[in-house]
């Protein structure tokens, strides 16, 4: 092995581990300076050189996470949200109910818009349901990122790991829905009967008779609303029509913002903050390292020592099983971005496979998914603990029955 290939190991190693672990002794480190990191490793080192950066940088990606990231912002300022919390409410008369009204609106909220952001936005509103019905939050926020996981697998916009498959196999929008919906609706009746079963009289609420309040919003949501539905419209259409996803997006994020800044300054202020930049940087600082990986020659040494993957085409049942355990141990979209390259590209059932292993595997640990550890922050930020080993009774079943019925699923169908 030559030693341009042992440094970018390292530096790859180290910058999962960074990923993984998110923290050092003295310091934490969140996913997207771990990222970089590595991605500024790895040019140092001279394993990628900055003439093919552009190569490498996938920018259709970003584009269409930036868009969305603004639509959702945009919907928030508008008070779509404060609308959502105000129907859980309404829904709260029994534990049964409230579970399954929070799943729905969940998983259907994250198959139109980016998973991650509706459940940082959901997470306050579904405490503040179960603090006012005096239930336990912990179900029914284990609830939120379990659903909003399994609901975002149904379309291309859903999380931004399906958005990456879909960019990098030239997946059309319909194609992907017409094979991921009918999985994610299974998926999901079997979550909600499996976590009615596990936490049981836990989710009872002791006063359901609450005050319901009025649910307010800004007019603006209205035409927010319409641009939203436009851009659903489009995005089935796109492959018809020739147009990028990323276009649609970016579009349809940025008429929104246009829209909310008429509200004013703070308004502004407000969907700039909202937009996770953090994940933006993630991507591209994950694109640099692997292609570092690929430069050095990492990646085909990696995919020779993976059962199964040496003769570059692995079955569905080698690439879920991997996909899963490399999923909880560095996360689904670093994952999907490292197995990216050893898919053929034109094998439609292991695309479909990667996008559904990673995404519902992310239900497993607290670590597997990016809108686990929002949930989870967000809850302690008003004191509320989701415990890492607890939780790991929860998900290590939902996770294997999911991943079960997605292999089976495919199976039969390819």
């Amino acid at each position: 092995m030559s030693s341009e290939l042992w440094i970018a190991g390292a530096v790859f190693i180290v910058t999962y581990a960074l990923i993984s672990l998110r923290r050092l002794p003295w310091i934490e480190i969140t996913t997207w300076q771990a990222s970089l990191f590595g991605a500024a490793l790895m040019l140092l080192v001279g394993a990628v050189s900055f003439d093919l950066l552009p190569d490498y940088v996938n920018s259709e990606i970003l584009l269409l996470l930036l868009g969305m990231m603004m639509l959702v912002a945009s919907l928030d300022v508008c008070g779509f949200f404060d609308i959502a919390a105000g129907l859980l409410m309404r829904c709260s008369v029994s534990g049964r109910v409230l579970l399954g009204s929070v799943m729905i609106l969940s998983a259907v909220l994250s198959a139109l818009v980016l998973n991650d952001a509706v459940v940082l936005l959901m997470t306050p509103a579904v405490i503040r349901c179960c603090q006012k019905a005096g239930c336990d939050p912990i179900p029914y926020l284990i609830a939120v990122f379990v659903s909003a996981n399994i609901g975002s697998a149904a379309t291309v916009i859903g999380n931004p790991q399906n958005a990456y498959i879909a960019t990098s196999a030239d997946i059309g929008f319909l194609t992907f829905s017409q094979y991921m919906v009918p999985l994610s609706l299974i998926c999901l009746a079997l979550s909600y009967f499996m976590l009615l079963l596990l936490f049981g009289k836990r989710l009872d609420p002791d006063h359901p008779d609450i005050h319901r309040e009025p649910m307010r919003y800004d007019r603006r949501l209205y035409p927010v609303l319409a641009i939203m539905a436009g851009m659903i419209v489009l995005f089935a259409a796109s492959h018809a029509l020739d147009i990028p996803l990323w276009s649609i997006a970016l579009t349809g994020g940025v008429l929104s913002y246009i829209i909310v800044a008429t509200k004013g300054r703070k308004a502004v202020v407000r969907v700039v903050r909202r937009i996770d930049w953090g994940v933006l940087l993630f991507f591209i600082g994950l694109f640099i390292v692997m292609g570092g990986a690929v430069e050095s020659g990492l990646l085909d040494t990696f995919t020779d020592a993976i059962p199964g993957f040496s003769d570059g085409s692995p079955s569905i049942g080698s690439l879920t099983v991997v996909t899963a355990i490399l999923s909880n141990l560095i996360s689904n979209v670093p994952s999907v971005i490292l197995l990216d390259n050893m898919i053929p590209a034109g094998d439609l059932a292991l695309w479909l496979t990667l996008s559904a292993s990673s995404t519902l595997a992310g239900n497993m640990t607290m670590i597997g998914a990016a809108a686990n550890v929002i949930v989870s922050e967000e809850a302690e930020k008003v004191s509320i603990r989701i415990d890492f080993w607890k939780f790991l009774k929860i998900g290590i079943p939902v996770s294997l029955v999911t991943l079960f019925v997605t292999y089976g699923y495919l199976t039969l169908l390819f």
